[in-house]
């Protein structure tokens, strides 16, 4: 009797094991990618003014002129209204020794920053040059984009499930089995791409390759997608 017991243990535990193994869905997990290139149709200028003076009314003042005198080189390539935001105004007291219980204020530092769009590409190297001349002292970055992102990343998206599938075919096909119907789905692509250029620049550094060819090239928009497919006889 003794050695009969382990046995009908052992039974009852393999029972359990053998039911869930023959209700497990077979399944292949595959990740497909896709890539469309597109010709920026849309340029965004992001500049400021940064002016400091030891009065804070005259560091406003020079500001406020050079802004003025900014917005003026962009007014006459025709942009206005919509095209033209102010994106943040700063004013911030600058001292010297920072670290130490002495020190000292140095005068008032205004920043503004301002965003232009446009879709005249062409012009995006003139009122950089018009934009410094005016006495802007920082440019923030340039940058090329697509105004149909939404429309190619679709594109992109089902060129990625296509490759997913196919993909997925080929590895069952040399496993001897077919795909059957997708079980999950999804989405790894980034959702907002970086920018084609985008360089700060500050007066001290202005060059000749400010002044340079800006050539927007063409934008990449990626999909990823992972997909798991049931596997079938």
């Amino acid at each position: 009797m003794r050695l009969f017991k382990p046995l009908i243990m052992i039974v009852f535990i393999l029972i359990p094991v053998v039911a869930f193994a023959e209700g497990t869905i077979r399944e292949v997990t595959v990740t497909g990618r896709a890539e469309i290139r597109v010709t920026p149709d849309e340029a965004v200028l992001s500049f400021a003014v940064e002016t400091m003076n030891e009065a804070l009314n005259l560091a406003k003042t020079e500001n406020d002129r050079i802004v003025e005198a900014a917005l003026d080189a962009v007014h006459e390539l025709g942009l206005s209204g919509g095209d033209i935001k102010t994106d943040y105004m700063r004013i911030e007291p600058v001292y010297s020794n920072l670290r130490s219980a002495d020190r000292t204020l140095l005068g008032y530092q205004v920043t503004n920053s301002i965003v232009v769009t446009t879709d005249d590409l062409a012009s995006v190297e003139g009122l950089l040059s018009s934009l410094l001349e005016a006495g802007v002292n920082r440019v923030i970055g340039v940058e090329f984009r697509t105004t149909g992102f939404r429309f190619h990343r679709d594109r992109a998206l089902l060129m990625a499930l296509d490759a997913a599938r196919e993909k997925a075919r080929a590895m069952a096909r040399h496993l001897g089995s077919n795909i059957g119907e997708p079980l999950s789905i999804s989405d790894g692509s980034p959702r907002f791409l970086p920018a084609y250029s985008n360089t700060t620049i500050r007066s001290s550094s202005m060059g000749e390759s400010l002044y340079g060819p800006l050539a927007p090239g063409e934008i990449s928009i990626p999909a990823v997608v992972t997909v798991r497919f049931e596997l079938v006889d």
